[in-house]
């Protein structure tokens, strides 16, 4: 069994459903510190054909709490002002009408009190729009703590183990994080997911800006497209120097 688990981020960038799209179980980590200017309650957009960077207001947001302790500060009022920068911002994209409409009964779904619940459906909503099948699990409803000092890896390898995984993937900037050795010697393949270059028109700017949140892909490229880039990555492995025998 493949598995991940990565902190739920608010309508990731295309790279992170490569990472849904590549396992057998998507654990959410919302049981894990929340991180201050991380991509929790923020990402990217283009608003005037420029880079543009969105945030979910929080209340006492801190890196002391849990992620799915933090709650939204007026979720009705910022989903009024959000939605209507997507639509100044995007109403002359080709799949406008669709993703608009799409996205605005998504954020009516429900009355969001929590950013992880938020993030988390924006994930699973999004990844079942491109057709993704995949199991979705939250870590806070694991029994993976063995004690309190449990290093961020340890705990990755404590889950691995719960649900019977021997195969462990995650984003490539976090290769320096982990040790290829501890994962071998757990009988736990390790890999890292690199997404390829991946350029499509944005109202035709000759300066493509990349990694930008999925709500920019979904404006411009049919779905059928976007399923097929979701394959559009490498697996890269971490040296081991002493292998293990």
């Amino acid at each position: 069994m493949t598995i991940a688990v990565m902190q739920p981020y608010i309508f990731p960038y295309l790279g992170y459903y490569q990472l849904v799209n590549a396992v057998d179980k998507f654990i959410f980590f919302d049981d894990v510190n929340f991180i201050n200017k991380g991509w929790i309650n923020r990402n990217r957009i283009l608003v005037n054909s420029e880079d543009f960077r969105f945030t979910i207001p929080l209340i006492k947001a801190s890196q002391n709490r849990m992620i799915n302790e933090i709650e939204i500060a007026d979720f009705g009022k910022w989903r009024i002002d959000f939605l209507r920068t997507l639509e100044n911002s995007y109403k002359k994209a080709p799949f406008f009408s669709f993703f608009y409409q799409w996205i605005f009964d998504f954020l009516h779904s429900r009355n969001y009190i929590t950013i992880s619940e938020l993030a988390e459906d924006s994930v699973i909503g999004v990844a079942s729009l491109l057709g993704v099948s995949v199991e979705f699990m939250k870590s806070s409803s694991l029994d993976y703590k063995i004690s309190e000092f449990q290093s961020g890896q340890d705990k990755i390898i404590s889950i691995c183990k719960l649900m019977n995984a021997n195969h462990y993937i995650n984003p490539i900037n976090g290769m320096d994080i982990y040790d290829g050795e501890k994962f071998q010697s757990e009988k736990i393949v390790l890999d890292f997911i690199k997404m390829r270059e991946v350029i499509y028109d944005q109202f035709g700017k000759s300066d493509f800006v990349s990694s930008l949140s999925v709500i920019d892909v979904l404006m411009f490229l049919p779905l059928e497209e976007i399923k097929l880039l979701l394959g559009q990555y490498d697996l890269v492995k971490k040296m081991i120097t002493n292998a293990i025998k």
